[in-house]
């Protein structure tokens, strides 16, 4: 539970509570609790974020903002007169008062019964990130890289320094941002903090290669790729770089307006459009893994880059989001792959690995698997599922996505998956089975040989 939110929430049980007393009893201090609770929402936004369920008691409060500015200076009551048009105004006042305290309660209830998710790195290094953008030629395409790395520095939290740049520079040269302000980039100013050293100067990291459905941003998997930063990878993903405008385009209030009316006209995108779009079928796509590759080698062997000779090409896996075909077994060997994780699908019919493979999706696992393949099942799977975005519990149950409430998938997959690559990459030689080096988990069942 969050402390700005929590004391916004009592304040506005508090307030409604007084507005049971009748109005000649009620202290007139009381009614400052409404611009208190403002206040306190205010730093909410400002500290916490917007969660969903801040929404229904911030319309709340705009309400009593609503009553309360036009009468504040009347709400030194006096006793009412008797009359049945008294009694009637009385009872409707109490009925709205209780209405409104027993909204302000259920607020309270919502908040506490979909907390924040208390999901922690699974590895001791504070993972940064990095933008390397490669222009096009003649005949290339122009290419982004984005890279998770382990950085340098620690994970405790430190205060802001708002006018500060040194200070935010000495951050970036310590290993990037405190652990708290890695979750508010919107608040920050990223030219500052955006990356931050390598952990440790002269050590080779492994790399995993995500390939994610055509169209979407790696930013979306963050979460699950931060986690393995902190474990030690390097994760990499690549696709095309956008042309720039070279135009500015003209202010027009008319497409502005439209833009602000579509929710009306549309009322599906009142829910979480990524929960909508990743109802479809998603399909991996690979065609960037081998320019990945390239772009990376670039930096490893560039003098005075970041990366500069710490990359372990021995130890190389790939990371896939989505269904449809593997990767073609040519680029496999080409990348000399150790290991694969595939979420979302399952291989088509005999298929047969080239190397050890964990496959993470929803319903049940095939019954003859290959040596070297796993099968992570669960009674359904989703990408928000997976998420550390609390607000998007309730979706998730209300279209049935959610095999378990709480069962803290996001947090499940990030331990499987940084264990099958620790197994895949150096457990071959203990021959240890991958299952016996991780719990069973109830609700999920791993199968494999």
């Amino acid at each position: 539970m969050r402390y700005a939110e929590l004391s916004f929430l009592v304040l506005m049980v508090i307030y409604h509570a007084l507005l049971l007393l009748p109005r000649h009893r009620r202290p007139f201090a009381g009614n400052y609790l409404v611009f208190f609770a403002g206040m306190a929402l205010a730093w909410s936004l400002g500290m916490e974020g917007l969660r969903w369920q801040q929404l229904p008691p911030t319309l709340l409060l705009l309400v009593d903002l609503f009553v309360l500015f036009p009468s504040f200076a009347t709400l030194r009551g006096t006793i009412p007169r008797n009359g049945i048009l008294s009694a009637i105004a009385r009872f409707l006042r109490t009925v709205i008062a209780s209405g409104g305290l027993l909204l302000a309660v259920s607020f309270i209830v919502l908040s506490v019964a979909f907390p924040l998710p208390q999901v922690e790195l699974t590895g001791g290094l504070p993972p940064a990130q990095r933008v390397v953008r490669f222009p096009g030629t003649a005949g290339t395409t122009g290419m982004e890289l984005k890279v998770w790395y382990p950085a340098g520095g620690d994970l405790r939290p430190r205060s802001r320094p708002v006018s500060d740049a040194s200070a935010w520079q000495r951050n970036r040269a310590e290993g990037g941002l405190p652990a708290f302000w890695q979750s508010h980039w919107e608040h920050l100013p990223t030219a500052l903090v955006r990356g931050g050293k390598l952990a440790s100067a002269g050590t080779k990291y492994p790399v995993v290669y995500a390939a994610i459905p055509e169209g979407q941003n790696s930013d979306d998997f963050g979460y699950l790729f931060e986690d393995l930063a902190s474990r030690g990878f390097l994760v990499v993903a690549g696709g095309p770089l956008l042309p720039v405008s070279a135009q500015t385009p003209a202010f027009d209030w008319e497409t502005t307006f439209r833009e602000l009316a579509l929710p009306l006209s549309k009322p599906i995108l009142w829910l979480e459009p990524e929960l909508a779009l990743s109802r479809l079928p998603e399909v991996s796509d690979y065609r960037w893994i081998i320019g990945s590759k390239e772009a990376l080698k670039q930096l490893d062997t560039e003098p005075g880059d970041l990366f500069y000779a710490s990359i372990d090409w021995a130890h190389q896996v790939l990371w896939a989001w989505g269904s449809g075909p593997p990767m073609p077994k040519a680029d496999q060997k080409a990348l000399a792959l150790r290991g694969t994780i595939s979420i979302g699908g399952l291989p088509p019919a005999n298929y047969q690995p080239t190397g050890q493979e964990l496959w993470i999706h929803s319903g049940k696992a095939p019954s003859d698997g290959s040596v070297g393949q796993w099968f992570l099942s669960m009674k359904s799977l989703h990408r928000a599922d997976l998420t550390d975005s609390a607000y998007l519990k309730p979706y998730l149950a209300l279209f049935g996505l959610k095999s378990q409430p709480d069962a803290g998938l996001h947090g499940v997959i990030r331990q499987y998956q940084a264990a099958f690559l620790h197994h895949a990459l150096w457990g071959a030689g203990n021959q240890t089975p991958f299952g016996q080096t991780v719990p069973e988990v109830p609700g999920l069942v791993l199968t494999g040989k």
